[in-house]
This record gives structure tokens, sequence and C-alpha cells, in this order.
């Protein structure tokens, strides 16, 4: 082969080593780009996180996954399973919260003639409960259970809610809820026997969701859609505490003062998950990587290799002409 011809292939290999070595400093500026996003999301910070911490969390996880587009059939059935696990989650903290504020709103609807407090925590002794919602009303004090379920529920004349794969004991849920309130206010109001007689707490459970539909076999606690519940709470002829206005303020501010943090739960994954996601987020890249290393190091071997064979070939001309020179001067 001609040592021209040598020098221009060697010009194009020296050209796509470029081009690998630039491809290279791009995947790891992207690899560096995704764990500096990932990191940044401040995912799994804490152990234990309230329900609008956990939303954020689990959709950050859920973001990163979409961000990155990974194929889960492609990833072991662990992690799969894991990452339902967080969709789950995620999906019922996020339609717990959306039955919790169309109550909120049902309730805005009544303007001053309630009072009510959302995911209400107090301690009482060694009871620790939080109230989805209480409502001060005219008519006395109500724990609302609030259920946003996707599916149709049925709850047994036993109080066992059951909703497609879900059950849940809704009458230990109500009798800690209505007899901790009931202690609570009592403990409060020792001193005033007056009102003390008039804070019967009376436990509703709240049916947020109009798209699925309940069958109550239990009727010892009422159960009510969210159009339904303004007329629940106000008949006179089933609660009659008579509460004042200023009475119900007073009410509200105790308990108001008396509020705990909102209880923090643990998320479902933990951070050899997070790892673990990471991981695959980067694997396309880090594969990427692989290649073009591979390539390159062909690439560069083969730059070598004519590098050696454009040297002999200049060491042939070189020796000819120095022959060539010699004869000359004999």
């Amino acid at each position: 082969m001609d040592i021209n011809k040598l020098c221009e292939e060697r010009i194009l290999l020296a050209r796509e080593a470029e081009k690998e070595k630039e491809f290279l400093t791009c995947i790891n500026k992207e690899i560096k780009k995704r764990k500096d996003y990932i990191r940044a999301l401040h995912l799994l910070e804490e152990n234990r996180y309230d329900n609008t911490q956990a939303r954020k969390q689990y959709t950050g996880l859920m973001h990163v996954i979409k961000k990155y587009e990974l194929d889960m059939e492609c990833l072991p059935e662990a992690f799969q399973k894991q990452t339902r696990a967080v969709q789950d989650a995620s999906r019922g903290l996020e339609f717990g919260q959306k039955g919790e504020d169309r109550a909120a709103e049902a309730m805005a609807l009544l303007g001053n003639r309630v009072i009510s407090l959302q995911n209400l925590r107090l301690k009482y002794n060694n009871l620790d409960i939080e109230h989805d919602l209480v409502i001060i009303a005219p008519t006395g004090i109500f724990s609302v259970e609030v259920k946003n379920k996707r599916h149709n529920g049925i709850i047994s004349e036993k109080g066992i809610l059951k909703s497609g794969t879900h059950s849940e004991n809704l009458i230990e849920q109500i009798r800690r809820h209505t007899n901790s309130l009931s202690r609570y206010l009592e403990e409060i109001y020792k001193k005033q026997p007056q009102l003390k007689k008039k804070l019967k707490v009376y436990p509703i459970i709240l049916w947020a969701n109009d798209r699925s539909n309940v069958k109550d076999h239990f009727r010892e606690v009422p159960v009510c859609y969210i159009n339904r519940l303004e007329y629940e709470i106000f008949k006179k002829e089933k609660y009659k505490a008579h509460l004042s206005r200023a009475e119900m303020e007073d009410i509200c501010s105790r308990l108001k003062k008396r509020k705990q943090q909102n209880r923090l739960y643990p998320l479902c994954v933990d951070r050899d998950y997070l790892e673990e996601l990471s991981e695959y987020c980067l694997a396309g890249l880090k594969q990427q990587m692989e290649d073009s290393t591979r390539r390159l190091r062909i690439t560069e071997y083969d730059i070598r290799v004519l590098d050696k064979k454009i040297q002999q070939k200049e060491k042939g001309f070189l020796s000819k002409l120095g022959g060539l020179f010699t004869r000359d001067v004999i």
C-alpha cells in the first residue's frame, strides 16, 4: 500500500478516535448530571415522613423512572415488585388526600355554621390518635373517618370495610377515635361541668368518592356521601348538644393548642432500592460508555498498526534513497 494512502487512512482513524473521545466526554457529563439530579431530589433523607412529605418523595421516585424511561420489564422481579409498591402507595396517599380535600371543601360551603379541624393529632395518656376530620357544630362534636376508595365498598355488620382487595376494621378505628376525643375533652373541661355535659363525640364515616358506592350493613355508625354530610350533622332530633358559637370556638381553640405535629410514617422503600434505581438509570449510559471505550481501543490499536506500517515504509524509502545516493557518489 502506498504511504500516502496509509497516512490518509490514519487521519480518518484519528478523527474517529477523537469523535469517540468526545462521545465519552458527553456520556461522563450525562452520568454526572443524572447523579446530581437524583441527589438533588433528596430522596429518603429521613426514616419517616408525614403524608405530604411521603407523597412528594414517591412522586420524585416515579418522576425519575419516567424521566429516564426505565424499561421495567427488563429489570429484576424484586425491583419491579418494590416499584409497584411505590406506585400503589403514591396513588393511595394521593387518593386519600383528595378525599380529605373534598371533605374540607364541603365544610367550607357551610361557612361559619360549623368549625372543622383536619388531620387533628392528639395525645392523651398512652393514646396517640390522628383524626381525619373533627367537626364542631351546634348539634355536637363529630369525629369523621374519611374514606376515599377507588372501588365499591361493603361494610359488614361487624364493621369490616372491604373495597377491592383491601379490608380494614372500621369499628376499631371509630372506637379509638371517639373514645379518645371524648376523654380528652372531658379532661379539658373537668372544671366546667355544665359544658362537659354537652361534649359527647359522635362518629361518622364519610365516603368521599362519588364514583364508587358503599353498601352499609353496619347500622351503628352513619355512613354519608359528601353531599349528605351537612344533612347528617344538623339532625337536631338526633344530636342535641346545643352548643353556642362561643362554646364552639372555645372547643376549637383548646384543641388547636394541643394539636401535635402530623404523624410520621416510614416509606415502603429503603436506600438499597434508591441505589438500585440510580444504577438502573445509569445502566444504558454505562453500556454506551463500555461500547464506545471498546471502539476507541480498537481504533487506537489500528492507528498503532498503521504507524508501524508507515514507519516501515518510511524506513524502506530512506533505505532506497540512501542506496541511490551511494551509487551516485561512486
